[in-house]
């Protein structure tokens, strides 16, 4: 294993985060996975809260039916309403 920060090779094991191991670097001290795997919802999910959203139904009610954490939900409407007034504005 090669650390990612300072790319030294002297690593130990350092328990397991969600089924996978981690790892540790002797040199500078940072712990890391093997692999890392984005985390990332499709645009038919975001499109389908926003709908939501826009049909009246408050974020926790969005969160509880699609298990999808409200300050998430919040961020994409945010970015939605940057990207409309950025459209706006041109």
């Amino acid at each position: 294993m090669q650390c990612p920060c300072c790319y030294s090779t002297q690593t130990f094991k350092n328990g397991f985060r969600k089924g996978r191991q981690c790892y540790k670097c002797k040199q500078c001290g940072r712990q890391f996975l093997e692999s890392y795997q984005a985390w990332c919802y499709s645009n038919d999910v975001k499109q389908l809260c926003l709908k939501m959203h826009l049909k009246g139904m408050s974020l926790r009610e969005i969160e509880r039916a699609t298990d999808i954490h409200h300050t998430t939900i919040l961020h994409w409407l945010r970015k939605a309403k940057l990207d409309l007034d950025g459209i706006a504005n041109t």
